[in-house]
């Protein structure tokens, strides 16, 4: 799942434009739809490779490994060549004075013109310059960190998206399970209004009361049944498919139990601390800016560099020539209208910038756990009431129904407790599924729904 998207990214290529084996690969493209019925852990894997923001923190992260190829150019010498034809005219002149002996009268009195050509190979290193290459370095490696931390960020947000798209689904598929349990027990009951009419012992006002709730219960169905085909259409989407594929899906795994999803919230903040890509992101960002301060610092300083060129010359009206130098070169700056100093400025703000963002970031990740697992306790004791509620309220809408057909019980209590039920139906449905959606939030919230995706995979 996202661990394996996450090796992937971290796997290195061979290619004619990565000689530093730096670069990733392109993703290989997705698989089809598979035969058998899909689970959550495969609709993730599907979202993951189909997504176009993985794609696009994917290419991102490749593009900041070139980065650090870019940055490590310096720690190896330059090797240029360069040849060519040259045409040479030259002018000789003569002089004579004026006749008044104040000036000189200038002439041509004869020209040359030589063809020869000239081939040089120059070779030059950086020897030192107080750091400033290694900390470019250091700034593209961080980048490159900063890029990869955002992929899995990424690719977390596309799962935690997945999850709930196919929750919404189950969901809805489960309301219109109620939504039809309903139906049957409301005809059911109109059936034994409308005897009753017929036989005299019920008003016809039972019988239209009977009809009117069974024709709400119809209707509930059809909502349901329409917000069923626009979730599936939204989990289609999700994966990279169509709105209109039609997608066979596993039954949702059981729920596990209360005691297994609740955690302590100290220890949840911890793990986020640790593991939230986000954060991760924003470490890497500043430790880029840090090291950017020191490449500034090092371009106000002392750079040596050795040189070697070898030169060959050729014309057609005196003798070859090859020259062969070599040196050592030391580089001052000494002033360029305040710009280094400015530089430096800039790069310990972005410094001070980047350090109050990871902050911020921490601040807001602690934040995120907290809200995120007292909502997850919430909805877990919003379950337990809601699985009281679906046993009252089934025991109270069978004895109201017996006591109706029993001519001890009125039909309006029968109503009562037959809408009741329909009721505790569609909240058990919003209530179990509500727990999942907590239950993916929190583990997004502490940067380990990869974790919770992969569980699901390894209970299959």
């Amino acid at each position: 799942m996202v661990a394996m998207f996450m090796m992937g990214a971290a796997t290195r290529a061979a290619a004619s434009d990565d000689p530093r084996h730096l670069i990733t690969p392109p993703s290989p493209p997705c698989a089809g739809l598979p035969t058998t019925p899909l689970s959550l852990p495969d609709l993730v894997d599907l979202a993951l490779c189909a997504n176009p923001a993985t794609a696009v923190a994917y290419a991102a992260s490749r593009s900041a490994a070139a980065n650090v190829g870019i940055a490590r150019a310096a720690d190896l010498p330059t090797l240029s060549a360069t040849v060519g034809p040259t045409l040479n005219r030259t002018d000789y002149l003569r002089s004579q004075k004026f006749t008044t002996g104040t000036g000189f009268n200038f002439g041509a009195t004869s020209n040359s013109t030589d063809l020869g050509s000239s081939a040089s190979l120059a070779l030059t290193y950086l020897l030192f310059d107080f750091g400033g290459r290694a900390a470019r370095i250091d700034a593209a490696r961080a980048s490159q960190r900063a890029a990869i931390a955002q992929v899995a960020d990424t690719a977390q947000s596309v799962a935690l998206t997945t999850i709930n798209a196919y929750n919404s689904l189950q969901a809805n598929l489960g309301s219109v399970v109620a939504a039809r349990a309903t139906i049957a027990f409301n005809r059911s009951s109109f059936e034994l209004a409308d005897a009753k009419r017929r036989a005299g012992v019920a008003t016809p006002a039972d019988a239209l009361q009977a009809r009117t709730s069974l024709a709400q219960a119809d209707l509930t169905l059809a909502q349901a049944q329409g917000n069923a085909r626009t979730a599936a259409g939204q989990l289609a989407v999700a994966i990279g498919r169509s709105p209109t594929v039609s997608l066979a899906l596993a039954p949702a795994p059981p729920l596990a139990s209360a005691d297994v999803l609740t955690r302590d919230v100290a220890t949840l903040i911890a793990d986020a601390e640790r593991l939230r890509p986000d954060l991760a992101t924003a470490r890497a960002n500043r430790d880029a800016a840090e090291a950017q301060i020191r490449a500034a610092r090092a371009d106000r300083r002392l750079s040596i560099s050795a040189s070697a060129q070898d030169q060959l010359g050729y014309a057609n009206s005196s003798s070859d020539s090859n020259r062969v130098s070599a040196g050592v070169t030391l580089n001052l700056p000494l002033f360029n209208g305040f710009e280094r100093t400015y530089r430096i400025a800039a790069a310990r703000a972005e410094a001070d910038r980047q350090a109050a963002l990871l902050e911020q970031t921490r601040q807001q990740a602690g934040l995120d756990v907290y809200t995120q697992a007292t909502a997850l306790t919430t909805q877990i004791r919003v379950l337990a009431t809601a699985r009281e509620l679906i046993n009252s309220a089934t025991a109270s809408a069978d004895i109201a129904r017996g006591r109706f057909k029993a001519g001890v019980g009125t039909f309006t209590d029968l109503l009562n407790a037959q809408s009741a039920l329909a009721s505790a139906r569609q909240q058990l449905v919003s209530a179990d599924f509500g727990v999942r959606n907590a239950q993916a939030t929190l583990a997004r919230a502490v940067g380990q729904i990869d974790e919770a995706v992969d569980g699901m995979r390894q209970s299959r």
